[in-house]
């Protein structure tokens, strides 16, 4: 079995394993290696899929890699919650000038 990455239709990026034979289009018919399903956090669909892609990108594929690394989930959490720091002065100063 080899091992490639895969795409969905709602684009979350997977490992999934598939035979060493069959081409790497095949993958959407292989066995997900990780990361798992997010959707019993109920966060909105993009959030969701941010944070799926973030742990794909750093590795975080099961349940050991994210306890063995905790500080690359925070980090994963992180970056797909941050919001450019100019962003909220820009809006927080719009927001004082209708005042």
């Amino acid at each position: 079995m080899k091992q490639v990455t895969y795409t969905d239709k709602e684009g979350k990026r997977y490992e999934v394993l598939i035979p060493d034979d069959a081409p790497d289009s095949d993958a959407a018919h292989g066995v997900i290696v990780g990361p798992s399903s997010l959707a019993n956090l109920k966060l909105p669909k993009s959030v969701e899929v941010l944070l799926h892609n973030q742990l794909h990108s750093r590795g975080i594929l099961t349940a050991s890699d994210a306890k063995r690394n905790r500080q690359e989930l925070v980090n994963a959490l992180m970056a797909t919650l941050k919001v450019d720091a100019e962003r909220i002065i820009s809006i927080m100063e719009g927001e004082s000038g209708n005042s």
